[in-house]
C-alpha cells in the first residue's frame, strides 16, 4: 500500500471512530438527561429500588408509591404520552419480579400489597390491526381500555393479562394463566384461559372448591386495604430477587 492510500484508510479509520464516539456521548447525555428527570419527578417516590435496566416509556405518565420493588429488566410503556395524566400507577408495598411487561392503553392500576412474579404482562394497548393493507407499525395504538388490580393480589410466574380487564382484591393467578376476564375479589385463577378453581371462604377460612357466596367485611376493598396496613405495615424492598448484581446470598 502507498502512502497516499495509507493516510486515507487511516483518516477513514479515525472518522469512523470519532462517529461512533460521537454517538456513545449522545446517548450517554440521554441516559444523564432521563436519569436526572427520574431524580426530579415528584410522581415518583424516593423509597423504591429499581433493578438494572428498568426502563419506562412516558415517566411524566407515570406514579409509583413508596416502598415498591421492580425487578430488573422490567420495562412499562405509556403508549399515549401526549399528556401528563397519570396513566400507569403502583400503589405502595408493590413488589414486581424481573423482566416484567407493561403496555399500557387508557390505564393500568395496581393496588396496594401486590406481588408479581418473572415474566409477566399487562397489555391493555394494542396495534390497530384494521386492515392489513398498512403496516401495522404505522397504524398506531388503541387507547380505550384499562387493566385495574386490587389490593393484595399474587401472580405467578408468566401471568399474562390482556385487554380490558379487572383484578379483584385478594385474588392469586397461578403461573402462566391467561386473564381476559375480569376475576372477582378472593378467587384463585388458574389455566388459559383463565377459569376461577377456589373462592376464599371466610366462615370456614379456607380456600374451597365450592364457595355459593362471600359474605365478608373485606369485600369492601377499603376495610380490608386498612386492615391489611394496620395488622401488616409496610414491607421490606427486595433488594436481591430484584437484581442479579447484588450476587449471590
Amino acid at each position: 500500500m502507498d502512502k497516499k492510500k495509507k493516510i486515507i484508510v487511516e483518516l477513514n479509520l479515525l472518522y469512523n471512530h470519532i462517529i461512533i464516539e460521537m454517538r456513545n456521548l449522545r446517548f450517554f447525555l440521554i441516559r444523564l438527561k432521563h436519569f436526572i428527570k427520574f431524580l426530579l419527578s415528584k410522581n415518583i417516590s424516593s423509597n423504591i429500588f429499581l433493578g438494572p435496566n428498568v426502563q419506562i416509556f412516558g415517566l411524566d405518565n407515570v406514579l409509583i408509591k413508596e416502598n415498591c420493588t421492580i425487578g430488573e429488566n422490567t420495562l412499562i410503556t405509556v403508549n399515549n404520552r401526549t399528556n401528563k395524566e397519570i396513566q400507569f400507577t403502583i400503589n405502595s408495598n408493590v413488589y414486581l419480579g424481573r423482566d416484567n411487561f407493561f403496555s399500557v392503553g387508557k390505564l393500568i392500576f395496581i393496588g396496594d400489597y401486590c406481588i408479581f412474579g418473572n415474566k409477566c404482562s399487562l397489555i391493555c394497548s394494542d396495534h390497530i390491526f384494521e386492515t392489513p393493507l398498512t403496516p401495522y407499525a404505522f397504524t398506531g395504538n388503541s387507547f380505550e381500555k384499562e387493566i385495574r388490580v386490587g389490593v393484595n393480589c399474587w401472580f405467578g410466574h408468566g401471568v399474562s393479562i390482556v385487554g380490558n380487564v379487572k383484578i379483584g382484591h385478594g385474588s392469586i393467578i397461578g403461573a402462566n394463566t391467561l386473564v381476559t376476564k375480569d376475576v372477582p375479589p378472593f378467587s384463585m385463577v388458574v389455566g388459559n384461559p383463565a377459569r376461577v378453581i377456589k373462592t376464599y371462604n371466610f366462615d370456614t377460612n379456607q380456600w374451597e372448591k365450592e364457595v355459593p357466596s362471600i359474605e365478608s367485611k373485606y369485600l369492601d376493598e377499603e376495610i380490608y386495604l386498612k386492615h391489611l396496613k394496620t395488622n401488616s405495615g409496610n414491607t421490606h424492598l427486595a433488594y436481591h430477587s430484584a437484581s442479579s448484581k447484588l450476587g449471590h446470598l
